[in-house]
């Protein structure tokens, strides 16, 4: 019984402490601040839409660290922080993501690597950070907003809800060899 007050205690009160001081550290972006000069350390989260049967091992932003998506339908990575980007709101705003995919039915792991734009629905400092979203055939978008991506009037790509769809493989992709049994 003990055991169980002081588990409900840590994760109750330790926990969300232990989130505010990870996410404060992104926040300063002042002199003091350890971003590089002319840089916004901005918080970042990623979505999957991919699909039933594929997961994310590990993902980057700007060769920074982003984490993992165990499940190809949905959240499920944490906001880690920070990547730094510009100030200013230069445009297009550019970044490189790389993530590692596997199937997990069979083995086969995939590196993939994109440079895509992020789509500036309000200036970083103003934004919950970037979302990172995993798309199907392998494509990738990155957002920031005020909302988060379970919002409704989130502006980016509609988060994934009710049951996954199975991932569809490409062609140079190995089949499902469950398809058909």
């Amino acid at each position: 019984m003990k055991k169980k007050i002081v588990q409900a205690v840590l994760l109750r009160w330790l926990m969300p402490l232990f989130l505010v001081l990870q996410m404060s550290a992104c926040a300063s972006a002042g002199s003091d601040s350890l971003a590089p000069e002319g840089q916004t350390p901005v918080p970042m989260s990623a979505v999957s839409h991919y699909g039933k049967g594929i997961g994310i091992s590990e993902f980057s932003v700007n060769d920074k660290w982003g984490g993992v998506l165990y499940d190809g339908w949905g959240g499920g990575g944490s906001t880690v922080c920070c990547v730094d980007l510009p100030d200013a709101s230069k445009q297009p705003l550019v970044v490189t993501v790389k993530w590692k995919t596997y199937r997990t039915n069979f083995k086969e792991e995939r590196w993939h690597e994109a440079t895509v734009p992020v789509h500036l629905a309000v200036p970083l400092g103003k934004s919950s950070g970037i979302v990172v979203h995993f798309m199907p055939g392998h494509r990738v978008e990155v957002w920031a907003a005020r909302q988060y991506p379970e919002s409704t009037e989130y502006p980016g790509p509609v988060y994934p809800r009710g049951v996954a769809p199975d991932y569809v493989p490409l062609p140079d992709e190995k089949p499902d060899p469950t398809k058909g049994k």
